[in-house]
Parts: structure tokens; sequence; C-alpha cells
């Protein structure tokens, strides 16, 4: 009884302490895109990788993105926070592939980025923002 104990503690602890949480998949591509984009601007990568190809390319830029954002001053993360996606439209290029293109809020750039469709879930494919040969 003393060690059934001692393992639920154990096991209880080690939950606990799980670096990932669980996110509800993407309906869509443009569910993917909005929550990937989404969870950039306010600062969650954690978040936004439950919604990326988690590819070594994807990962890095992902990492440089939270790099550029923590460097950024606590006003400018607010405004990013605060930003919200607009001007958007969608291109279906397959069925198992879309281009979302959109603009932020704040400085109303045109940018784009492709959802695939992966096992059955939406998820961003991030390096092609970067490079659209892809």
């Amino acid at each position: 009884m003393k060690y059934a104990f001692y393992l639920f503690i154990l096991l209880g602890t080690l939950n606990g302490c799980s670096p990932t949480k669980n996110y509800p998949p993407a309906a869509d591509a443009l569910d993917a895109a909005r929550e990937f984009l989404g969870s950039c601007l306010k600062g969650d990568f954690e978040k936004a990788a439950a919604y990326m190809v988690a590819d070594e390319p994807n990962k890095k830029l992902l990492k440089e993105a939270e790099e550029t954002y923590r460097a950024k001053s606590a006003n400018q993360q607010k405004q990013f926070s605060e930003a919200s996606l607009q001007n958007i439209s969608i291109e279906e290029v397959s069925t198992t592939t879309t281009i979302i293109y959109y603009t932020y809020s704040f400085d109303k750039v045109a940018r784009k980025v492709k959802a695939v469709l992966n096992n059955n879930i939406w998820l961003v494919d991030f390096k092609y923002t970067f490079n659209p040969n892809l």
C-alpha cells in the first residue's frame, strides 16, 4: 500500500510536469493559420508549435521568431498581442494545401503562410513564408 501511494505521487508529479499541452486540432487550413499566427503574436510559441509542421527547418524558424519577439520591448509585445489578422484571402492549391494571404493590423505588410493537411490534421508549414518556392 505504501508503494502504491508513492507510485501515485510520482505519476501525478510527472504528469504535472508535462511540457506540452493538448490543443484542439484545427478544423481547416484557415483555423490552423489563425491559431498559429495568433499564438505567435501573443508570444505563445508552445501553442504555435502545436499548429505547425514539426520538421527541423520549421522548428528553427519558430525559435528565431520567438527570439525576435522576446527581444522586443514590452510595449512592442503589447502592440503585437493586440494586433489582428486583416485582408485575409485564401488560395486552395489542392485538397491538402492552402495558401493564406493576410496583413497584420499594425503594419499592413502583405504576408502569406501555407497550411497543409498532414495525417488528417491541418498544420502550418512556416518555412513557406520565407521560401515560397517550397
